[in-house]
């Protein structure tokens, strides 16, 4: 990717020793163009979602050597009241944003941008800068509801989308919506986190909480340590933990699908190349894509992906997301395929990719 050099404007500041989390102009979730960013060409823009979760890393960072865990970035994103995933990264340098961050953004294509730092007594400024693809647009949603109001969700650019709402007690419901609705979520009385996913056709694309009572607490300080995890080990034991879970509720363990691991693999790491967990982009195409292309018969998939630290907190975010749930839960699949993979930078996290399968016509064999 070519380096940018970019001439950036002052919005914000964050300077020890604050630790407090920045608040948001106001207290609800929205997903909109903002303000333009022409250098990185007409779709990208400045998001102040991820502005504030900027702000909030920035606020946490008390040494240097702080590390962005995916924790950290989750909780943030939270904070800053932005509702999807988004890849921050971090770097020492001087008073001018530096081009290393911008470099790591994706030109020419629908992207919101946001980023702080943090000036320390050696002079030295921490900074760090968010970006996520903008797939759909969501009207503005409060953060924080007092017990008994209700919420209204409505959502452009998807294409089939479905509303998955978990009380703070880790119970679900699923609510259809229809394209320009606004499906209003009423009767919020538990205190605590209610989890909002959007999911469009079997992917997840948005995802936010909705407080009932008292709002977030501020972003703990961040840690300095890098786990790393064997990606091989990794995998073995999330086939285990996929097929009894299927066992628990009642479904039919899947066939481990060792023919299209290299392709789910070779996902997993395009991905964490790129470093942001999604299921699809232009560099990475994703696993459908790639079995069409040299496999035959064509099959059913349902693909789950997540970043993590470890491959058992990859599988706690699973496990708390209704909507990835129902892909591993999926009735008719009958295959899995499984890959990982380490991102490779000095900060390395783990992206997993499940690839649920269903060959209704029998397992493919390769195109000769």
């Amino acid at each position: 990717m070519s380096s940018l050099s970019l001439a950036l404007p002052v919005l914000f500041a964050c300077h020890a020793p604050v630790v407090e989390a920045p608040v948001a102009t106001d207290d609800v979730y929205r997903h909109r163009p903002g303000e333009p960013l022409p250098a990185l060409g007409a779709e990208a823009r400045i998001d102040r979602g991820l502005r504030a979760a900027a702000e909030a890393l920035a606020a946490a960072a008390s040494t240097p050597d702080a590390r962005l865990s995916p924790a950290a970035v989750r909780a943030a994103l939270e904070l800053g009241r932005y509702p999807g995933p988004a890849r921050f990264v971090r770097v020492i340098g001087t008073k001018e944003l530096p081009d290393s961050l911008i470099a790591s953004i994706p030109g020419d294509a629908p992207v919101d941008v946001g980023w702080a730092w943090r000036d320390f007594a050696d002079g030295r400024r921490w900074w760090v800068l968010g970006w996520s693809p903008r797939r759909l647009s969501l009207d503005p949603v409060p953060a924080t509801v007092a017990a008994g109001r209700g919420v209204g969700v409505r959502v452009e650019g998807a294409k089939a989308p479905r509303l998955f709402v978990v009380s703070p007690g880790g119970s679900w419901k699923a609510y259809a919506m229809a394209k320009g609705d606004t499906r209003w979520i009423g009767g919020l009385r538990e205190p605590g986190d209610w989890r909002f996913e959007i999911v469009d056709g079997d992917r997840v694309e948005l995802l936010f909480g909705v407080r009932v009572g008292e709002p977030a607490p501020a972003l703990a300080a961040l840690g300095t340590a890098t786990p790393l995890e064997n990606p091989i080990t990794a995998v073995d034991g999330l086939y285990r933990r996929v097929n009894e879970l299927r066992t628990v509720n009642g479904l039919a363990p899947l066939k481990r699908f060792a023919e299209f691991e290299p392709l789910v693999r070779e996902q997993a790491s395009c991905l964490a190349a790129e470093g942001v967990a999604v299921h699809n982009s232009v560099l990475c195409p994703g696993v459908p894509a790639r079995a069409t292309q040299a496999w035959y018969p064509r099959g059913h998939f349902y693909e789950d992906v997540a970043v993590a630290d470890t491959a058992g907190e990859a599988w706690e975010t699973l496990l708390a997301s209704p909507g990835h749930l129902a892909n591993l839960l999926c009735a008719d699949c009958t295959h899995l395929s499984v890959g990982a993979a380490i991102e490779p930078v000095l900060e390395p996290r783990l992206f997993v990719v499940w690839e649920a399968m269903a060959f209704p016509q029998g397992e493919p064999e390769p195109i000769r």
